[in-house]
């Protein structure tokens, strides 16, 4: 049986994400401390739009849960059924999965892996002259991926579907934590999260916060943590609440982390 020992654990996925690690935290024992340091805006589309790049896509990407969420929320039923006709592919597990909830079929995900560069790796996206790619995705997203399928050929088109932003929210609680020193951990889903949670905290109260261990999700954001300072860091071996969870609890009990 897990044992989070009441550990304070701070959860900074955005508000609508964060119900179920939350859930995970509480029901083996820990404190879950809710501070969602990304907000997401949905960016509405005109219908024009979102008919020419459907009409004319073979391959439609989907980069996040929050793609499939603020994209497939614009479709009408013909539209779905358009997007039904087209090979969807998605980033991760999550993705996937936010997906089926939609109704539609996962047709590529890579199978190790969890971003651009695995998504890049599938045989099928390895000869793509001349097709049209749509990426749906946050604005501002990362370049890699369009750069890439661009250079093998591909027509590439972006739908960005939101926008990330830093909340506007009471961080008083946690910023009390982290000065009494009963913050015990913090879990962060990706590079903005942690630029965020920086700026959203007392400069005053950044040496304090650095020292407190870090669970991340991927190898770019540990960096990210490595070089804003984070001095203890901890890499899950997917994005996924199960294994935030499973990382969780081996720096409670005690094992390092790298």
């Amino acid at each position: 049986m897990i044992d989070l020992k009441q550990a304070r654990i701070l959860v900074t996925r955005p508000a609508h994400q964060a119900e179920n690690l939350c859930a995970l935290i509480h029901a083996h024992n820990g404190i879950p401390i809710r501070l969602p340091t990304l907000e997401i805006i949905p960016i509405i589309l005109s219908e024009a739009e979102i008919e020419q790049r459907l009409t004319s896509a073979i391959f439609v990407i989907f980069t996040s849960t929050n793609a499939v969420r603020c994209y497939c929320s614009q479709l009408d039923d013909a539209k779905m059924r358009d997007l039904k006709t087209k090979s969807c592919l998605a980033i991760g597990q999550a993705t996937a999965q936010a997906l089926k909830t939609v109704g539609l079929n996962v047709d590529l995900m890579p199978q190790h892996g969890y971003n651009s560069e695995a998504l890049l790796d599938l045989s099928e996206l390895q000869h793509v002259s001349q097709k049209n790619i749509v990426i749906i995705r946050g604005e501002n997203g990362r370049e890699m991926l369009a750069e890439t399928l661009k250079n093998r050929g591909a027509n590439v088109y972006y739908e960005n579907v939101y926008r990330r932003e830093i909340p506007q929210i009471d961080c008083r609680e946690v910023s009390q934590l982290i000065t009494e020193k009963r913050l015990d951990l913090m879990t962060i889903t990706s590079g903005e999260a942690i630029q965020n949670l920086v700026q959203m905290l007392p400069k005053s109260q950044h040496d304090l916060l650095k020292k407190i261990p870090l669970i991340v999700v991927s190898e770019r954001i540990r960096t990210i943590a490595k070089n804003l300072g984070f001095e203890t860091i901890a890499l899950a071996q997917t994005p996924s609440d199960d294994a935030i969870l499973n990382t969780i609890t081996t720096i409670i009990n005690g094992e390092e982390s790298g």
